[in-house]
């Protein structure tokens, strides 16, 4: 049956779906697909293969790997998951590398240790986080009875461009209420006796077993992954995990992530100081690319990878220290 379809479009052009992006690693390569925001492990071969037939005609494919059942494996893979599709026109343009709409705000996420000196200055620290324009934010919280907290927090919010909330609480019986939010999308609950995910009214409810000690933390796992059209335009042209992304301590200090020991300056300070000082010298930082820095320049998942990890100079470059090796595939 596959063999009569392939036979049926042999006059036809092999092409890619421009939304199946192919990413060679070291050790295995990735394809990612951003229409589903899903991404498949594949042989480095695959890629080749896949790079090579496009734009050829189905029946040359099969004229040239007659005798080759990999190759043949490959291609019915390759069709089946609508990586390719066949057509009678020859030429099909790429998605663009450059985003024509990207986003205007100076800063896109946020993650906020939120501390009784930061709660007190709750006001002009939400007044700076709207004029940074910032989309998607995140408190965490050590509180165990703080369901009031959040609700104050959500209504302060209510009139702010943030689209995007999520919280990292201790463990404690939730205020349903908080499902009617739009705003809000995610809460965890660390310390929980058992892990589970709970969703209501599109809000997910997830807990976990372990403390919060290691939350904040840049470590890899696949979860750390973010497979779409628009981190797939800022990966290409800035480095992804970095980007227009901070995070403010219990101090108000506004940083990269928990365990970077530079301060570029603080959330309390006023909006121009902090778009003049502290977004400057973080933007410096934000063009390096992942194919510029080692090991991510020959890993697959240089292009969807989210971990913060700040580049630091070395003789040949940058590089970083990452928990995932892809020179073997493996988690350190």
């Amino acid at each position: 049956m596959e063999l009569t379809y392939l036979q049926n479009n042999k006059d036809k052009y092999i092409h890619v779906f421009s939304c199946c992006i192919p990413v060679k690693g070291h050790e295995r390569g990735a394809i990612y697909d951003l229409q589903r925001e899903e991404i498949e492990l594949v042989p480095n071969t695959m890629i080749d293969f896949l790079d090579y037939i496009k734009s050829k005609k189905v029946g040359a494919v099969l004229d040239e790997f007659n005798s080759d059942p990999v190759a043949k494996q490959y291609l019915g893979f390759l069709e089946k998951n609508e990586f390719v599709f066949y057509s009678n026109t020859a030429f099909f343009p790429e998605l663009s590398e450059k985003s024509i709409n990207e986003d205007t705000s100076v800063i896109q996420f946020m993650t906020v240790m939120l501390s009784e000196y930061l709660y007190g200055n709750l006001d002009h620290i939400i007044k700076n986080i709207s004029g940074l324009g910032v989309k998607r934010l995140h408190f965490h919280m050590t509180d165990t009875n703080c369901m009031g907290k959040i609700h104050d927090i959500l209504n302060r919010l209510q009139h702010s461009r943030v689209t995007n909330i999520s919280f990292s609480v201790p463990y404690q019986k939730i205020d349903k209420k908080l499902y009617n939010n739009n705003r809000l999308k995610t809460i965890y609950f660390f310390n929980s006796p058992k892990a589970k995910v709970e969703t209501h009214n599109e809000v997910n409810s997830i807990f976990i077993k372990g403390g919060d000690d290691k939350m904040f933390l840049p470590t890899f796992n696949i979860n750390t992954v973010d497979i779409n059209t628009t981190a797939y335009n800022i990966a290409k042209n800035y480095n992804l995990a970095i980007y227009k992304t901070v995070f403010v301590d219990e101090n108000g200090e506004i940083r990269f992530n928990m365990s970077e020991q530079g301060r570029y300056g603080n959330i309390s300070d006023s909006l121009e100081e902090i778009k003049e000082g502290a977004v400057k010298k973080l933007a410096v930082l934000w063009s390096i690319k992942r194919d510029d820095i080692a090991p991510c320049n020959i890993c697959e998942f240089k292009l969807c990878c989210t971990v913060t990890h700040v580049p630091f100079k070395t003789d040949n470059g940058y590089a970083v220290n990452c928990n995932y090796n892809p020179y073997t595939a493996e988690l350190n």
